[in-house]
């Protein structure tokens, strides 16, 4: 999955961007806790580890 599409499916259920240092962006979200490290590198592809644990850690349980 490419970043760009990893961070609409994000941006989707809720997270918004609260800081960004360099290319990698915090996201929070209105509802639910704790803070989500994201790498912003646009169309490059993130390891399916990273993808599976941004994913867990949002609370989606589906990927698209």
């Amino acid at each position: 999955m490419k970043c760009s599409e990893l961070k609409k499916v994000l941006e989707s259920d809720g997270w918004y961007m609260i800081s960004r240092k360099g290319s990698h962006i915090m996201l929070a979200h209105p509802f639910k806790k704790g803070v989500l490290v994201f790498p912003d590198h646009g169309n490059r592809e993130v390891g399916k580890g990273l993808v599976k644990k941004l994913l867990k850690d949002a609370g989606i349980r589906k990927r698209p």
